[in-house]
């Protein structure tokens, strides 16, 4: 069954190295990428997404600031929050958004675990 990703980061290699492990396993899955919290809310407009990775830390609002409004736009969908900051505030916030939770570096056992998940 064929998937659609939300991949939001602005790093342009964290958003390659997690479409590569993505379509490496699965390659018809659709993979939209956006390099801040804006471009994920014009990326989604019109669209619906199965998956969403997330970064935390972004030029303008940050991954935790954003994730209301792709979780309105996506009610469905499930959200994995990436950072190297693994301080219990963020992820007691992320938790309680329902978002999961993926430290970086970006290694390919725990995508495809959240992508399996």
């Amino acid at each position: 069954m064929s998937k659609s990703v939300l991949i939001v980061d602005d790093s342009l290699v964290s958003r390659l190295m997690i479409k590569e492990i993505i379509s490496s396993k699965y390659p018809d899955w659709e993979i939209v990428q956006a390099k801040n919290a804006d471009d994920a809310i014009t990326q989604s407009s019109g669209k619906s997404f199965d998956l969403i990775t997330l970064d935390l830390n972004m030029p303008g609002r940050t991954g935790l600031e954003v994730a209301p409004e792709l979780l309105a736009l996506h009610p469905d969908v499930r959200i994995a929050l990436l950072t190297a900051n693994i301080q219990n505030a963020v992820k007691e916030k992320a938790q309680e958004l329902g978002l999961e939770f993926l430290t970086k570096p970006i290694i390919p056992p725990s995508v495809i675990e959240f992508i399996e998940g």
